[in-house]
Order: structure tokens, then C-alpha cells, then sequence
């Protein structure tokens, strides 16, 4: 089989190898595109495949000039090349059992330096109202391609020039102000895409006084002379922080959405004596509807068009809160939410967290036996010390198991009130606003299967339900080669036009 020509961007390491080289890009590999990074220092070079490979790096003998012949062999198989560097490319073939393919690469520039990384932020359209958002993010450039429905790195490859894993390639121009006005995006296909900057959004800090505090948020706003749509972006469970939902944030500002994320009790910047710890479900939920109100009540935002979007504990939440506000929640997005109790969700959890670990089954629901009895004691309010001796049997054979404290104290978390707490389930049927259900497909976190089971069957409206299931996610929406799922994103914005939030 011949596979077109594919760029693999070529990458300086920097003053301090001034001669290691290090060529990072794509290879089809098994029916899709695969991450791959050659280093090289003098004539000797190790190759590796990070996503698939991890840490393994197969070493190879290469010249930076003529042509030349290099392989190595990956499990079991050879991998062959031939290769002629010129003029800073280098070009050749790679040969597998399945087939040849040409091979162009491209050297990649030095980074992008921190003062001009403004120039290239914003939000660029094209005709038919797809949206690329280009963002700063760790001093570098990252891009969410409406065309490869990936978010991405930019890594340079010439004069405002970059190229990303998707094998799309970016060119800026027309600075004005301070400010590129024009990008093109070229695709892995040969296609050309035309965008023009549009106007950004701005960020304001807020303070909004919730039951006993004060949470820090910050609103991202479109630029518009009319009252924009918006959502309420929640946070999942810990103590993330909220720049881990910023992410959301961008893209519905982005795409002319007004989003607010904030700060949890006791986290970050919020002030007061509350911590989100403490909280139970129930106490969180209505403090995350008092910040609705408040965003219902902005003068920018149009109360009509205001719903809520939460990832895990979030998506709890999410549902929780469309039972509560009825007609005034325009809509909900619930990504990997667990709907089911709080005990059940706890149980799925270890018990993955234990077969990765590779504890034995009959072990494993031993352990899942000791937590049942002492989920049973916060609920009674007296924790067995024979549930404590039993959980300290299995202390000695890992550090990694997940077993209950060494104490028959009530433990601050789990709440008594949250254990069995099933109330997305049980009062599911109150739910008018439509429903945006996003899962990965090897999620471990959170038991999809039975979420959905629990779920669907009690809703009133199953029509105005989206669920979408991402093939090899995990419950980040993470693939196992540390992508953010294809069309995590898109999928989002396209349902929001569907629905009538947001325009076609």
C-alpha cells in the first residue's frame, strides 16, 4: 500500500544541545496516524512512538547528509527506511510488512518567544462561521482545529508558519496592530481553509457572595451589542483549581457564548470560611444555583439562553440543578457525570483502581466487602473497629490499595447525606431542558453503562437527549496517546446550534 506524502516537523532543541536534533511528527501506522520522535546527536539517534511506546526508544545509526538506509525492529517487526537529507529535509520512504510510504519532513524553528505569542491568541472564521482559537498556553501556541476537530500544539516550521500532529499546517498573516488579522490552515488532505480574525472576547473578575462565602469567578464575554447566550461552567471534584475549566470557557466564548468559571469554597481565590470538603451535594448545588441567578441577572447575558456544563462530580451537579430550575435552565451538558449513588460510583472506581494494580479478583472483593460495611457505618453513625482490622490486613501488600482510613472516626468525606444519593435517577423525570450526555468509552472513573442504564429510562423528554460515547476516551477525555478526544469540543458547539442556543 502507498500512502501520500505526510510532514513530520523537525525540532532544535535548543542552546543547550546545540548539535541534538530532535524530528517529531506522524507515520500511518494500523489504519491511523501515529505520534513519532527521532533524536539524534552526532551520528547515533533513537526513534519512539511516545503514544504507543511510552518511554521505549529503539536506537538507530544515521548522517545528517547523503542517502542512507536505517531500521530497527519493534515488536518482532522491521521497520525500514531510506532517507536523503538536503537543504535542512529530509525525504525517503519507510517500508512496514503492511505496506510503503513516502516520508517529508520539515524542520521546526525555535519557539515562539513569549512577547509575540499575543500576535497570534485570538479567534479567526471563516466563511461558513468555523471557528479556529488559537490560545497561549505554558509559552505556547495550541489551536482548536474546527477542520480536524483536535485541539493541538502549533510547532514552527518557517516565517509564521506552523505545523501540528494533525498534519495540518497554519500560516498567518497580515499583522495589524500588533495582531495577525489572516490565517490559512492547509489539512492532511491538500485542502485550504481561508479565516479572518474576528473580534476577541474579554475576561472580567468577579465576586460572587454565595451562602456563607464569596467565590472568585471570572465571566469570559463575547464582544456584542445584543445580550449573549451563556453558560455556567462547573468543576468537577477536588480541589483542581479553576484554571482546568478555562479550557470551556475559551471555546464558548469563542464561538460567541458568554461562560463563567469559578473558584469553589475554600479553593483558589474564593474567600469565606466554607470549604467545598464540607459540602454535601446538596449544600453544593445550591450554592452553584445562586451563582446562576447571578449570571441569569447580568445585563450582557441573555436569561433566556443561560445552561450549565460539568464533568464528573460536575455533571452530577449538572443534572441536579436542571431538576431544580426547570423552564430557566435552557439546557445541561453532563460530561462522564455519575447518576447513580455516590457508594455504587465509589465501588466501580476502586474496583478498576485494584485491577490495574493487579490484586487478585477474590482480594479485590474482599476489599469492596470491607468498604460496603464501612460505608454502612457512617450511614449508622458507628463504624465497626472489626471493619478497621479487616481493612488493615491488605495496609502490608500495597500502599496503592484504596482502603478505608485507619480510624472508626466518621470520616469528613463521604458525606452520610451523600452515600445514597441518587437524586439525578430518582427525580430525572423533571428534566425539560435539553440534555447533552458526553462519556469516554474506557472511562474508570465513572461506570457509563450503568450511569445510562440508571438514567434514560427516567427521563420525559428521551428526545431532546444527545448522549455521544468517544471511542477510547478515558474519564478526562483523554485517548490513551494523551489527545483530548476528536470532536470533544465540535460536538459541544454543533449540539448548541442544533438546539437554537447558539446560531447556524
Amino acid at each position: 500500500m502507498k500512502i501520500s506524502k505526510w510532514i513530520i516537523a523537525l525540532t532544535l532543541m535548543g542552546p543547550i544541545l546545540a548539535e541534538a536534533q530532535s524530528y517529531v511528527g506522524q507515520i500511518f501506522y494500523r489504519n491511523t496516524f501515529a505520534y513519532v520522535k527521532l533524536v539524534c546527536q552526532d551520528d547515533t539517534c533513537t526513534f519512539s512512538i511516545p503514544y504507543l511506546d511510552r518511554d521505549e526508544r529503539f536506537p538507530v545509526s544515521l548522517q545528517n547528509t547523503g542517502h542512507q538506509e536505517w531500521q530497527f525492529t519493534r515488536q518482532g517487526t522491521p521497520w525500514k527506511f531510506k532517507t536523503h537529507f538536503e537543504a535542512g529535509k529530509l525525504t525517503g520512504t519507510l517500508a512496514l510488512p503492511s505496506g510503503q510510504q513516502d516520508i517529508h519532513l520539515v524542520e521546526q524553528l525555535g519557539p515562539v518567544s513569549p512577547e509575540d505569542l499575543s500576535s497570534y491568541a485570538g479567534v479567526y472564521s471563516d466563511e461558513q462561521n468555523r471557528r479556529a482559537i488559537i490560545y497561549a498556553r505554558f509559552n505556547y501556541l495550541h489551536l482548536m482545529s474546527p477542520y480536524s476537530e483536535e485541539s493541538m500544539s502549533l510547532k514552527p516550521i518557517g516565517d509564521k508558519t506552523f505545523w501540528s500532529v494533525s498534519g495540518e499546517r497554519s500560516e498567518f498573516s497580515e499583522n495589524k496592530n500588533g495582531k495577525y488579522q489572516l490565517l490559512t490552515i492547509h489539512d492532511i488532505h491538500g485542502a485550504s481553509y481561508a479565516l479572518q480574525r474576528i473580534p476577541d472576547f474579554t475576561i472580567d473578575e468577579l465576586w460572587i457572595p454565595v451562602v456563607g462565602d464569596t467565590l472568585y469567578a471570572q465571566l469570559f464575554l463575547p464582544q456584542t451589542d445584543q445580550p449573549a447566550p451563556a453558560c455556567l461552567i462547573l468543576p468537577g471534584g477536588g480541589a483542581v483549581g479553576m484554571d482546568n475549566y478555562i479550557y470551556e470557557a475559551r471555546l464558548f466564548a469563542a464561538h460567541g457564548m458568554a461562560a463563567l468559571v469559578f473558584d469553589k469554597a475554600g479553593n483558589g481565590k474564593s474567600k469565606g470560611e466554607g470549604h467545598f470538603n464540607f459540602q454535601t451535594f446538596e449544600e453544593t448545588n445550591e450554592q452553584y444555583k445562586t451563582v446562576f441567578r447571578y449570571l441569569q441577572h447580568h445585563p450582557k447575558v441573555d436569561k433566556n439562553k443561560i445552561g450549565v456544563h460539568g464533568p464528573s462530580e460536575g455533571g452530577r451537579i449538572a443534572l441536579m440543578m436542571a431538576i431544580d430550575l426547570g423552564a430557566d435552565l435552557a439546557f445541561a451538558i453532563s460530561v462522564a457525570g455519575p447518576h447513580m449513588t455516590m457508594r455504587e460510583g465509589q465501588l466501580f472506581a476502586m474496583d478498576h483502581h485494584h485491577r490495574n494494580l493487579g490484586l487478585r479478583q477474590s482480594d479485590n472483593m474482599k476489599i469492596q466487602e470491607i468498604w460496603n460495611e464501612y460505608y454502612d457505618g457512617i450511614l449508622s453513625g458507628e463504624i465497626d473497629p472489626a471493619t478497621i482490622e479487616k481493612a488493615n490486613v491488605y495496609r502490608s501488600i500495597s500502599d496503592r490499595l484504596f482502603l478505608p482510613p485507619n480510624s472508626t472516626d466518621i470520616p469528613i468525606s463521604p458525606h452520610k447525606a451523600d452515600l445514597e444519593n441518587d437524586r439525578t435517577v430518582q427525580e430525572a423525570g423533571k428534566i425539560i431542558s435539553p440534555l447533552l450526555l458526553q462519556y469516554g468509552e474506557n472511562d474508570q472513573r465513572v461506570d457509563r453503562e450503568g450511569s445510562l442504564r440508571n438514567l434514560l429510562p427516567q427521563l420525559a423528554h428521551p428526545e431532546r437527549v444527545t448522549t455521544i460515547i468517544y471511542p477510547r476516551g478515558d474519564h478526562s477525555m483523554m485517548t490513551p496517546e494523551y489527545k483530548i478526544c476528536t470532536g470533544y469540543t465540535s460536538d459541544k458547539i454543533n449540539w448548541l446550534k442544533h438546539i437554537g442556543i447558539l446560531p447556524q
